[in-house]
């Protein structure tokens, strides 16, 4: 069999960095420049496309969509699916990922009468999840990134040939073939087409991959907006020296020497491999993320013009959504890019239109007598009532020290300098601190001396610990605890008010479990994206640093999804501890640390409120808030 070729040209004209008023000149000189590579070659090519971006395109420049369906009767084109914007679903809830879909499906099947059978993983964003949410929307494959996950897997689970066809991708209890996308060979594509290598460079690239074994190669699966065309996102961008859609032309009709260019479901129609099944994500990396290093998860939670503030606003604003008139406006602007090199212009409209709907509810203390439950022994506050004692640490910013319930300690509090057997871990590991790290400021926490606090009996066994903290003269922490024995949790409140603009990651109320045996069975689960939990096994190769800085220039190496607010831990059968986000207080970038000791793990949890990395800019917004419930 002749080798098989295939490309998925990725079409968005919500691109960040992109106004609207350019969008006819995009479309003119990549859109249409596309169709015209297609007819004239006799190309075969699938182009993915928001149906955000399809409404733009019939609004704008309508004689498109009629030659887009005469080529696609010709078999020459292929409508990959995308949903009607382009969201990061491991990030946002469930039920907003199934509207995103079956209204772009809705819109495919009006303009185009269309409903395509691939979709295109928004973003090369991959958690489990996304396998059932495709499915249940009635995709019958998806298209994502090769390269991270085979990066992570075990060696001696994936091979290199896998990469060499379709296969399967498993999901949580549903698989879908999957046709690979390749970050390497794609840019190889793009430096060709922007003069930055030769054609007969190219050539011999391709023609090593095809020698190494590859049956189906995909040689483009990234922007359509980059030939002929600069976003304007980086200095750094090619300048356009020649006609790049006459350069590509050129070179795809040299390749016809090498093979034949399929559309995409052809190429799963010839190629797929069933035997091979694959889980693409790991217990370290529950969530996979496109391209190099510097595409941390945090780009879209954590980055941007202010991504916690936007975030959250699109949470409110679907919690007290009456109806859908505006669900299109709301999916538009969770869109992913609104997170990352929007424009000033682009991102005023949005937080002004989602500021218009209710403000999150703030709970109302009446304030009651105080009652004599707290006591002061050294540095520690020690609350005690029935069958609950609770330490707080007040030499460390009133982090939790201990918890007793019928005088058993909880799995989780502070864990002392020595409780571990590495040097690494020889440090003190808080929950409830506070920590701001930046080249200009160093590193700032709330673990200082509380010498003022103030203790309120707020209603009938429940109670507030509170206490202001000034983070030298940068920032000004509120700071609560708020116990109630009636639900059985404790819960952080945390208002953080900056002096100015800090550029840095802020994380907020790290949460610390006790030291867990290595044989414990240990394990964690949250939602990413999807309707069911996803639970990953802890074990000794179970090093997670999602915390970890990847450079100066990027704080974050991963994160998980959360995307229902509970974040649980347990080992066994039994939950140890589960924690409750208030997504509609702050929308947090929720981090996890997993260190192994000599037989101990040491695990954290981390609430970002901020991090550093390409896509930071400086935010008019200076105040962050959190507030998480832990259960008793």
């Amino acid at each position: 069999m002749n080798k098989i070729f295939y490309k998925i040209y990725h079409g968005n004209l919500a691109f960040s960095a992109i106004e609207e008023e350019a969008l006819t000149e995009v479309i003119d000189k990549t859109y249409f420049a596309l169709l015209e590579l297609v007819e004239k070659n006799d190309l075969k090519v699938g182009l993915e496309l928001s149906a955000y971006s399809l409404e733009k395109i019939q609004e704008l420049r309508p004689s498109w969509i009629d030659k887009f369906k005469e080529l696609h009767k010709k078999s020459l084109i292929e409508l990959i699916g995308s949903g009607y914007m382009q969201i990061i679903a491991p990030l946002v809830p469930y039920e907003i990922n199934i509207k995103n879909q079956a209204i772009g499906l809705e819109v495919y099947k009006n303009i185009l009468g269309i409903t395509p059978t691939i979709a295109y993983i928004n973003e090369q964003v991959f958690s489990a999840s996304m396998v059932n949410i495709y499915k249940e929307v009635g995709y019958s494959a998806i298209a994502m990134e090769w390269n991270n996950a085979y990066s992570i897997n075990s060696k001696e689970i994936w091979k290199k040939e896998f990469a060499f066809q379709p296969v399967i991708a498993k999901g949580l209890n549903a698989s879908l073939p999957i046709l690979w996308t390749d970050t390497i060979v794609f840019q190889q594509f793009q430096r060709m087409a922007h003069k930055e290598i030769s054609t007969p460079e190219y050539l011999k690239i391709i023609s090593h991959h095809l020698n190494s074994g590859y049956k189906a190669l995909p040689l483009y699966s990234s922007d359509l907006e980059i030939f002929n065309y600069r976003p304007g996102r980086f200095e750094t961008e090619a300048i356009i020296h020649t006609d790049e859609w006459q350069t590509i032309s050129s070179t795809m009709n040299r390749l016809k020497e090498f093979g034949d260019f399929y559309l995409p479901s052809e190429v799963i129609e010839k190629a797929l491999d069933q035997s091979i099944k694959l889980n693409l994500t790991t217990v370290a990396h529950p969530i996979l993320v496109k391209k190099q290093a510097k595409y941390s998860l945090s780009r879209w939670s954590a980055c941007g013009r202010g991504a916690n503030l936007i975030n959250t606003l699109c949470y409110n604003y679907f919690l007290n959504m009456k109806d859908e008139t505006n669900i299109k406006k709301l999916l538009q602007y969770w869109g992913s890019d609104y997170r990352t090199h929007t424009t000033l212009k682009k991102w005023n409209e949005a937080i002004s239109f989602l500021s218009q709907d209710k403000k999150p509810i703030e709970p109302q203390y009446k304030d009651i007598e105080n009652d004599l439950f707290l006591t002061e022994e050294d540095n520690k506050l020690i609350f005690k009532k029935e069958n609950y004692q609770i330490i707080f640490n007040k030499a460390k910013g009133l982090a939790i020290d201990t918890i007793y319930k019928n005088e058993q300690k909880l799995a989780f509090g502070t864990v002392r300098h020595g409780d571990l057997d590495y040097i690494t871990y020889g440090a003190d590991f808080f929950t409830g601190a506070l920590t701001i790290e930046s080249s200009n400021t160093g590193k700032l926490t709330d673990l200082c001396q509380i010498e003022d606090y103030l203790f309120k009996k707020i209603d009938e066994n429940i109670y507030m610990l509170s206490t202001t903290i000034n983070i030298k003269k940068k920032a000004t922490e509120y700071k609560s605890w708020i116990i109630n024995l009636n639900k059985g949790k404790i819960t952080l409140d945390t208002t953080l008010a900056l002096t100015e603009f800090i550029n840095g990651s802020i994380r907020a109320g790290s949460f610390t479990l006790l030291p867990q045996d290595k044989h414990s069975k240990l394990w964690y689960e949250c939602k990413n994206g999807g309707k069911e939990y996803e639970r990953f096994y802890i074990n000794d190769d179970s090093n997670i640093e999602h915390n970890q800085a990847k450079s100066i220039l990027q704080s974050s190496s991963g994160g998980i999804g959360v995307t229902n607010g509970v974040l649980k831990f347990g080992i066994g059968e039994k939950i140890i501890v589960s924690i409750n986000i208030e997504q509609n207080i702050s929308y947090p970038f929720v981090m996890l640390q997993n260190s192994i000791d000599h037989d101990k793990y040491l695990t954290r949890v981390f609430f970002s409120l901020q991090e550093i990395d390409d896509t930071l800019k400086v935010s008019q917004n200076k105040d962050f808030k959190l507030r998480y419930s832990i259960n008793l």
